[in-house]
């Protein structure tokens, strides 16, 4: 009778409940599978019976060489087959480290590595329910960690061993998630902001402005606020001479984006993140002429497709309109504007 035929009759006969304790479920599941798998199961130097390990016993060792046990199995009543787990494996622990422990009530068969990191469910490798697979798919992995030559040469515990790995590798990645996703949003990354138009206009036929798709963005995350909007107004600073274009209009009712910032000792009003921009070039540049083309060169002032800031203030300026900037882009701009000039 093949593996897939036992385990046919076998969750048949679960399912009329006919093992109704772990004796009936050892004799009439374990050590049936067991003998399919390769075991010798009436030699007790191979598969060890009421194994002594530290204070308690295991139910069976699987042993390789003859006496030397490379995995326990317990066996458990119906419906309790985790109760022991955290028994189990400290049996494994104090037996010399045996790598792999198997808990069954016949109906579920869980695969423990001893001797990984973590709780004792972050080192289940694999929770098998005869109920829930079919009797192919419960054949195969009953073979892959229980089949007497993978687990004598090793190759079960490896494949263990790879699949926690793999499974410890994606958690890790998953819990990033959350911080990468704050991150892009709180930079208003270039090719997050252009991805998210390009679909709005898929969706729409009309491309948002930037601004919106970023007022968008940081709103799910936690926008930096340089400073809250205030009723009374500062008076407008007049423009540089060096700078052909006069200061952005400032108009509470046009955007929810206006606050103000101060710089040396001066409040500025602005209407959006990019006007903010704008004031801080345009103050920058005209007490330092050499501001612009040494904060072009900084790292920072280059994106993914184009460069913040130029080398002149007239084309920093278009720049600055062509990218729209958020609070926080704003705050980090400031972080190397600092590294280029004192404010």
């Amino acid at each position: 009778m093949t593996l897939e035929a036992i385990l046919t009759d076998v969750t048949a006969k679960l399912r009329e409940g006919r093992f109704p304790n772990e004796q009936a479920i050892s004799q009439g599941i374990v050590l049936r599978v067991l003998q399919e798998l390769g075991w010798t199961t009436w030699d007790v130097s191979l598969v060890w019976p009421e194994y002594q390990a530290g204070e308690g016993r295991a139910d069976f060792a699987l042993c390789h060489p003859a006496n030397k046990p490379i995995a326990f199995i317990e066996v458990k009543p119906p419906g309790r087959a985790e109760d022991a787990v955290g028994q189990a494996l400290d049996y494994a622990f104090h037996s010399g480290g045996v790598p792999l422990v198997v808990l069954t009530d016949g109906k579920t068969w869980s695969f423990y590595l001893t001797m990984e990191q973590g709780t004792y469910e972050d080192r289940r490798v694999y929770k098998l329910d005869l109920f829930e697979r079919s009797a192919e798919v419960a054949a195969g992995k009953l073979t892959q960690y229980l089949n007497y030559d993978r687990l004598c040469s090793g190759e079960a515990v490896e494949s263990a061993r790879q699949e926690y790995r793999s499974r410890n590798r994606a958690a890790q990645a998953k819990a990033a998630i959350p911080t990468a996703w704050q991150e892009l949003v709180g930079k208003g990354d270039e090719l997050l902001v252009d991805l998210l138009a390009s679909a709005v206009e898929t969706k729409a036929g009309v491309r948002p402005e930037e601004d919106d798709v970023l007022t968008f963005l940081t709103s799910l995350g936690k926008p930096v606020v340089i400073e809250a909007a205030v009723a009374t107004r500062y008076p407008q600073r007049e423009p540089s001479p060096s700078l052909h274009r006069p200061p952005p209009s400032y108009d509470p009712a046009a955007s929810t984006r206006t606050g103000t910032l101060i710089l040396r000792g001066k409040a500025f009003h602005y209407a959006n993140a990019k006007d903010a921009m704008v004031i801080v070039l345009r103050e920058l540049a005209a007490s330092d002429a050499s501001f612009l083309q040494r904060c072009s060169q900084h790292p920072d002032a280059q994106g993914r497709t184009r460069q913040y800031i130029a080398r002149t203030p007239k084309s920093s300026i278009l720049l600055v309109q062509t990218y729209a900037i958020t609070e926080n882009n704003y705050q980090e701009a400031g972080m190397s504007l600092q590294t280029s000039t004192t404010f």
